[in-house]
């Protein structure tokens, strides 16, 4: 996410904008990823509806409101809930990614809201609404999705390209096939290099960083095997200190652990629990995301007890406090969750296969949550720049 740090409000009026998505069925364990983004009071919400086709929600801080749901192009686009991923440059609204049902890869293009999302791939080169996560620095957008896993790949999919929507070159990586439906990865620019990090199917986390120059992957491992829970969430955000990443997952002792990262190298120190919430509060594999701002950092997640839980850490890195800002049972324990680096705006998730929720997260705990539109199954994440 892209930190503004010197935009935001201050410490007293900490609170991170949270989403909250449900995963439905077993069957659709493969999870949304924090999707779409927008400036200026016009927050935007995308996620890949029951019927196939890519939706969004806008809201203006003019108006104060919500838009209604719209449909972004044709239905029958990628399988219902894939997973969605947006990058927005100052002065462009977002460029949204996701991998359709025949395995292309499919842009939509805010900047002309009127359009249809286009394929930029031909078929069988990633795997449907499977994996996707973007960041960007400078010029350049690094795009990660993951293989192809059908009888019949395609040739690899071209290294670099320019984008049709924004103004910048892509790098386009091919991650390993998951042999867990329900393998998460996040992303993160620092100093010129694109890290991605994942926790693998031994219960390890990683990193792999591109090099520019060589075209390369060099990997490093951020915790050992047994961690984390196979293919369990993981979340990175700006580290404390330039150059360094912090990244967030769910141990298998129930608790929000952080590893400290340098750009374009392993882990730096030791694994830092959340000891402000009880041992088992966080629910094995939790999907989990973060946003740091001026005043520190917030983790997002659904708590055991099926409340939406942000854990905060200092300015300096130092877990502060955790508390709930909803009612207990509100939704999924671990169920997936997006923050944002924004203070002051409403809130979006879904609760249930099918309505989306808003609602403000300042004030009073927990804090009123509206039902306000239909055609979710497992998306409707947002990010801010």
């Amino acid at each position: 996410m892209t930190n503004g740090d010197a935009h935001r409000p201050p410490a007293h009026r900490l609170r991170a904008l949270l989403s909250l998505l449900v995963l439905a069925a077993a069957a659709l364990l493969a999870g949304p990823v924090p999707s779409a983004a927008a400036a200026g009071g016009e927050a935007e919400a995308y996620y890949i509806g029951d019927d196939g086709g890519l939706w969004s929600y806008q809201y203006s801080d003019t108006a104060g409101s919500w838009s209604t749901a719209a449909r972004r192009g044709p239905a029958a686009l990628a399988p219902p809930g894939a997973r969605v991923a947006a990058v927005r440059t100052p002065g462009h609204r977002p460029a949204v990614y996701f991998t359709a049902t025949d395995g292309s890869l499919y842009e939509y293009c805010a900047d002309n809201p009127g359009s249809a999302p286009f394929s930029i791939s031909g078929p069988a080169t990633a795997e449907p609404g499977g994996r996707i996560t973007a960041t960007w620095a400078g010029t350049r957008l690094t795009l990660f999705t993951g293989a192809w896993t059908g009888a019949t790949a395609a040739a690899p999919a071209v290294p670099q390209f320019t984008d049709a929507c924004l103004p910048m070159t892509v790098d386009w990586r091919q991650l390993p096939a998951p042999a867990l439906p329900s393998s998460e990865a996040a992303s993160l620019a620092v100093t010129g290099r694109a890290g991605i990090f994942t926790v693998g199917d031994s219960g390890g986390v990683t990193v792999g960083w591109t090099s520019q120059a060589t075209g390369g992957l060099t990997s490093y491992t951020i915790a050992p095997a047994g961690s984390a829970r196979p293919g369990g969430g993981i979340a990175v955000a700006p580290g404390t200190t330039s150059g360094t990443v912090s990244v967030f997952f769910a141990g298998r002792d129930g608790r929000l652990n952080l590893a400290t990262v340098g750009a374009g190298a392993g882990r730096i120190g030791s694994l830092q629990a959340n000891t402000t919430a009880p041992t088992g509060s966080v629910p094995d594999g939790a999907v989990v995301s973060a946003a740091r701002n001026a005043a520190g950092t917030a983790v997002g997640y659904v708590a055991a007890d099926g409340s939406i839980t942000l854990a905060h850490l200092s300015s300096a890195g130092l877990w502060q406090s955790t508390e709930a800002i909803s009612a207990t049972g509100f939704s999924n324990p671990g169920s997936s969750v997006a923050v944002s680096d924004v203070d002051g705006y409403p809130a979006c998730g879904t609760n249930g296969p099918r309505v989306v929720h808003f609602g403000p997260v300042r004030g009073p705990s927990p804090d009123p949550w509206v039902a306000a539109g239909l055609n979710a199954t497992v998306g409707a994440a947002m990010t801010f720049v």
